[in-house]
């Protein structure tokens, strides 16, 4: 995601109920026939719409125009041109105006609403920042944050080896052995460097896995230096000539993270069900779910597409609810609506938990499109239930 980051997320997450309405723009900016942007005709349909919804309401409508031109002007902006999708946030009445450029296209849509609507945003976040590709050979190494737009350069190095010595028909003496061994102990020098790089790399975000790309014998010498968390997170292993064009690696990283993507999606599910099964580490629903992520217990959050459920959050201390809610039972302060797929994703990525997307229908569809799998080395909690006062009690 080019131009994303979590203060500017938080700044929409945080955004204060005011005056007016909030208009979520999402566009797909890729041309159709070689010149007629996709997301025209359903940029002018959905506004045709959201105007027809507010003739009866002469100062909305006016807001709205407002709101639609700004978007407008934005997704027609010379920079736009060069992203594959937009995401755009304009409310004129709050003075709030944002634009976000996205190395992948968001599926077209425009949402009016009392805040940003910003699912589709975090998910191609976690889309974008999918896996770790490593590119390597004897000497030198790139890393890079692979998903499905592409690839973003995160670290490059290189170390001084001496060339392997031949010996042209020369018996091999003790210099061609000290030669060979100090080769090889550079070469361990920097396998050694190339993996406190990535595994620096790893845990600055919840990736779902590392892709190696290199020639074998070094390839192989260098995973063996992984740690063995590190080693169980490699989704594939591939021989790759070392290049300097990005491009050369993109297709066939985005090749292994699309097949990586589905056997992720279905190892996450079966998990789950085995979990389900042993009534142990796995919290089902939002109710369990959400109180998992509040006592930091979740390695990984698993979700179906939005459902568009109704949440509530309070205007306090911040606290999710499953359902709406007047007041919040902790600090009885005011909670107002809110969308629920949008605050776990805010809470689980906020706290650097894993994100899983999978297609509806799936095992989560009993349970409200929402389940997780908590950390087995935490002892385990009981649902909460409520009281006929409406606060939340230890079952």
């Amino acid at each position: 995601m080019t131009s994303l980051s979590n203060e500017k997320v938080q700044l929409l997450l945080d955004q204060p109920r005011g005056r007016g309405m909030v208009v979520s723009c999402y566009t797909d900016m890729r041309v159709v026939a070689g010149f007629e942007p996709h997301w025209l005709q359903p940029f002018k349909t959905e506004a045709s719409v959201l105007r027809e919804s507010l003739e009866d309401d002469h100062q909305a409508r006016q807001e709205l125009e407002r709101d639609i031109e700004a978007i407008q002007r934005a997704l027609e902006a010379p920079e736009a041109r060069q992203a594959r999708g937009m995401a755009v946030f304009s409310a004129a009445e709050r003075g709030l105006f944002l634009a976000f450029p996205s190395d992948i296209p968001f599926a077209n849509r425009l949402v009016v609403d009392d805040e940003p609507y910003v699912v589709p945003l975090l998910e191609g976040y976690v889309q974008q920042q999918g896996y770790l590709a490593v590119l390597t050979d004897t000497h030198r190494g790139r890393i890079y944050a692979a998903g499905i737009g592409g690839l973003r350069l995160l670290d490059e190095f290189d170390e001084e080896v001496p060339r392997k010595n031949r010996s042209a028909g020369e018996r091999w003496g003790k210099q061609q052995a000290t030669i060979a061994r100090h080769r090889e102990d550079c070469i361990l020098h920097y396998h050694k460097e190339l993996a406190a790089r990535v595994k620096q790399r790893w845990d600055e975000y919840p990736y779902n896995g590392i892709v190696l790309l290199g020639a074998d014998d070094p390839l192989s010498a260098f995973r063996a230096l992984l740690s063995e968390r590190l080693q169980a997170r490699v989704v594939d292993q591939a021989p790759h000539a070392w290049t300097v064009e990005q491009s050369d690696i993109e297709v066939e990283v985005r090749s292994v993270i699309e097949r990586a993507a589905v056997a992720r999606q279905r190892e996450a599910l079966d998990e789950f069900a085995g979990r389900i099964k042993e009534k142990c580490a796995v919290a089902a629903g939002p109710r369990e779910v959400i109180e998992a992520l509040r006592n930091g217990q979740v390695s990984e959050l698993i979700l179906e597409p939005d459902s568009g459920a109704i949440a509530s959050r309070c205007l306090g201390c911040h606290s999710l609810f499953a359902e709406e809610r007047l007041a919040c039972p902790y600090c009885d302060t005011a909670c107002s609506r809110c969308n629920l797929w949008q605050h776990l994703l805010a809470m689980a990525l906020g706290h650097g938990v894993r994100v899983q997307f999978v297609p509806t229908p799936s095992d989560l569809s009993q349970h409200g499109g929402i389940g997780a799998l908590l950390l087995r080395d935490e002892p385990q909690w009981a649902p909460a239930s409520v009281d006929h006062s409406g606060r939340e009690v230890q079952a």
